[in-house]
């Protein structure tokens, strides 16, 4: 029974399958972690979504990554903004969250939220089909 279950094994090369699918998969999270596709959506979003409103914002909340390296040692920094908001849409009032990466393109919006007073409210960008989807958009 083992022999022919290692015949199929090789027979199929499953491990060099499973091998290319880990590989393929660690490359696609890097591609999107290290690139600026985050940030893409975010403009894809803001784009689609034509619908405005205000809201206000709950909770920041910083999102710590760890890099270690040999020569510089371990360097902890902030890497993106867990922020969540409320907005009323038709007497409706929703609660979402956002998740905002530290980029040139979104300095304006994070320094506005991280500065905020209290009573700021902030412009949202909510998709007129389904409200429920939305976005904190930046101040101009």
């Amino acid at each position: 029974m083992k022999k022919w279950i290692k015949e199929r094994l090789d027979f199929w090369d499953l491990k060099s399958f499973f091998g290319t699918v880990i590989f393929i998969s660690i490359c696609l999270y890097g591609i999107y972690y290290y690139s600026d596709i985050r940030d893409r959506f975010r403009q894809t979003d803001l784009e689609t979504f034509k619908g405005h409103t205000t809201g206000e914002i709950i909770s920041i909340e910083p999102i710590v990554r760890n890099k270690q390296t040999k020569w510089k040692g371990t360097e902890i920094y902030t890497d993106s903004y867990k922020i969540r908001y409320t907005y009323t849409v038709n007497g409706q009032s929703f609660e979402k969250t956002d998740f905002i990466q530290l980029s040139p393109k979104n300095e304006n919006l994070l320094t506005s939220i991280l500065e905020r007073k209290t009573t700021d409210t902030f412009e949202i960008h909510f998709d007129l089909d389904d409200p429920e989807k939305s976005i904190l958009a930046a101040v101009d």
